[in-house]
């Protein structure tokens, strides 16, 4: 195409000639057509024939198929200077194509042969039907129409390296009419096709550079809360008060040779059932098979209203259908009495418990819209409960850390609203086992190398079965404890200075204490 100053392609224009290019790169193997990048799996893809075949009209009841060698187009001679004319056809696999809007398709030939290189003549590009083996010069495939015709300009040499045409109408009808292979011939017109000095021929290997682009699928899987089906019909999914995160999961077709997809942008819409004006969208982004989310604030509904959503997708050309309407109800409400919370192992008052597990009572105190707690020790993960009936009550079984402790309660309705907040706070004791020596005081140097030392272990936490302990050096021992709890080890060091013990408690359901570390020294 050659071009007057001052214009300009239009877009269509545009990916036409990258097209013409990207095959004329391909052909020569100097490039993969097929994308990489994984923004767009759409560029242009590169697709050889699968099958060729040629006419002779002095062998007007035979065709020649998929034989090595060139092709003939046009009116050529034999060594007797018998003339033959001959149309060339080559077949494509389109299957690959079934529901892809077809952006563009160049069709790329290489001239290996000409009868008269000083003459130039146009060469027809024509849609046909398939051809077999009962096909030849007097039964051709049945021509479909001419998709376009190509006349080379004489810079373009002789034979030309390659030859392109436009062939994305043909395409484009033989995939709207189900085909699952498309047959394009090339022939001299019919006026001129007898002249020698314009006949041409090509090799039989020969490509179409295919810009193409599936359109996104409706998004599936549609979900107002997490794992569970959204709602099409009363009654609805309740929302209670929490930033809202509806999502659905994306579908695209587009794959390239390298695995790379499209990249989609999903669209959320969310709106008033009884004020569709008060729409509101939002955005994210993915592939084929991601889950999208739509992210919308608390200050995006209201309480005590029904809102209906529904989602789409598109990538860089197309955009599909919206999805089916989901909907929702807004319940901001949660109990309005705060529960209360009691436990025997760790009252508030009294005596400190070491810091073993313990129970913790969380009682609703009759609110009905009470269906479970929510708690949280010591800034800690969350955790739940649910209660034994509507405003009941629920036992919980907590480990306090030593010293200070803050447990946080709130009663929670179905949807998960909550209740005004309990605070629970009480002390634990340490749970590490005490130590006593008989010889090896802690602190001080004692004995000597060679001299025994006893050390008794004991606990103030119940069920404690064993003792594991290590000295300074040494391989770790366990000594089962008494039925008092206690145990006792003898050690007798081999060298003076200082040292240490270690003793953990061990309780019988496997539980540790925390350990204990006794400082001493072994006199000279």
């Amino acid at each position: 195409m050659t071009l007057i100053p001052g214009t300009t392609l239009s877009r269509s224009t545009r990916r036409k000639l990258l097209a013409a290019a990207l095959s004329t790169l391909a052909a020569a193997g100097l490039v993969v057509v097929s994308t990489a990048t994984p923004a767009a799996a759409y560029d242009v893809r590169f697709e050889k024939n699968t099958s060729w075949a040629w006419t002779d009209s002095e062998r007007p009841k035979t065709i020649n198929m998929d034989q090595a060698g060139d092709v003939s187009v046009g009116t050529w001679l034999d060594s007797k200077r018998r003339p033959h004319t001959s149309r060339a056809y080559f077949t494509f696999d389109i299957t690959t194509y079934r529901g892809a809007v077809i952006e563009s398709a160049i069709f790329n030939a290489k001239e290996t042969g000409a009868g008269d290189c000083a003459k130039r003549p146009e060469v027809e590009l024509w849609r046909t039907e398939g051809y077999t083996s009962r096909s030849s010069w007097a039964k051709p495939p049945v021509d479909l129409g001419r998709i376009d015709t190509t006349l080379l300009p004489a810079q373009s040499g002789c034979p030309a390296s390659y030859v392109d045409f436009d062939a994305t109408e043909g395409l484009r009808q033989a995939l709207a009419e189900g085909k699952s292979t498309l047959t394009l011939s090339l022939r001299l017109p019919v006026a001129v096709e007898k002249d020698p000095t314009l006949a041409r021929k090509y090799a039989s290997q020969v490509g179409l550079s295919i810009d193409h682009n599936y359109p996104p699928g409706v998004p599936t899987d549609l979900q107002t809360v997490n794992s569970t089906n959204c709602t099409v019909a009363e009654p609805y999914q309740v929302v209670p008060r929490r930033d809202l995160n509806l999502s659905a999961v994306l579908h695209d077709k587009d794959l390239s040779d390298t695995g790379g997809t499209d990249q989609l942008t999903a669209t959320f819409a969310l709106w008033p059932v009884d004020e569709p004006a008060a729409r509101v969208e939002r955005i994210d982004y993915g592939r084929n098979g991601d889950r999208a989310l739509g992210r919308f604030r608390t200050d995006d509904i209201q309480n005590g209203r029904v809102y209906a959503w529904q989602v789409r997708a598109a990538d860089s050309r197309a955009t599909s259908e919206w999805s089916g309407i989901c909907y929702f109800r807004t319940d901001f409400d949660g109990p309005a009495t705060a529960p209360t919370v009691s436990s025997i192992d760790f009252p508030v008052d009294g005596p400190q418990a070491p810091a073993i597990p313990g129970e913790f009572t969380l009682d609703a105190q009759g609110d009905a819209d009470t269906v479970g707690f929510v708690y949280q020790l010591n800034g800690g993960a969350p955790g739940t409960v649910t209660a034994n009936h509507p405003g009941g009550s629920a036992t919980v079984t907590l480990t306090p850390r030593v010293a200070s402790n803050r447990l946080e309660v709130w009663s929670v309705d179905a949807v998960g609203n909550r209740s005004p907040v309990t605070t629970y706070e009480f002390l634990a004791a340490s749970n590490a086992p005490t130590i006593s020596a008989t010889v090896y005081e802690e602190g001080t140097y004692s004995g000597g190398p060679g001299v025994p030392g006893v050390f008794t272990f004991s606990s103030h936490v119940p069920g404690v079965v064993s003792y594991r302990y290590s000295f300074f050096n040494e391989e770790p021992g366990t000594v089962h404890a008494n039925a008092d709890g206690s145990a006792s080890v003898t050690w007798v060091p081999a060298e003076a200075g200082w040292t240490m013990l270690q003793v953990v408690g061990i309780r019988e359901n496997g539980t540790e204490s925390e350990p204990t570390i006794w400082y001493f020294g072994v006199a000279d």
